[in-house]
């Protein structure tokens, strides 16, 4: 296996329909919105690969302002984490996670991710956050999103500021018209 980074300008239109189909079948949930792409970002695009370029593992970064209590950071949002069926539990998703920290530990104050799989995630050292969460609308005004709280996840940095905790109000702008975070 080798894991690789990709930015999505370095992926065809053709390449990233198959990436989005490939996302459908193993998060067992789609169709996906064609626009996804355009709202996450240009990435970059974590992938594990075999020996034969077959994709068995993917992650996203999306780089978004978030605001913690009082603090504006610069956050590096993990998305689209997802480890092929037929081999899953052979480290694939941990290792794309732990390239993803490293990218964003570099580039951002703190990651930032929603999951259902908070075990998956706490022994890579992620935290669960326990403050309220909202976003951001487009017309600026704020929509608390209840909804997510209990799932949002923090990975907190050495360089992250004194000052963020867990338990403060944490807001972001509106991921997309259907998911806000």
């Amino acid at each position: 296996m080798r894991v690789r980074v990709r930015q999505r300008d370095d992926y065809t239109r053709a390449e990233l329909g198959v990436l989005l189909r490939w996302l459908e079948d193993a998060y067992e949930d789609g169709p996906w919105r064609a626009a996804h792409w355009d709202e996450i970002g240009p990435g970059p695009h974590i992938v594990a690969e075999d020996d034969d370029g077959e994709l068995l593992a993917h992650a996203c970064i999306a780089w978004v302002p978030v605001r913690v209590g009082e603090t504006d950071l610069r956050a590096g949002y993990l998305e689209d984490v997802a480890t092929r069926t037929d081999v899953r539990g052979r480290g694939h998703g941990t290792a794309v996670v732990q390239a993803a920290r490293s990218l964003i530990e570099a580039a951002a104050e703190i990651g930032f991710l929603a999951t259902g799989s908070q075990h998956f995630y706490e022994r890579l050292g992620w935290v669960r956050w326990r403050g309220r969460s909202s976003v951001t609308e487009p017309d600026g005004s704020a929509t608390p999103t209840p909804e997510e709280d209990g799932y949002l996840m923090a990975m907190l940095f050495p360089h992250t500021p004194g000052s963020v905790s867990v338990d403060q109000p944490i807001r972001r702008p509106r991921r997309d018209p259907d998911e806000p975070w």
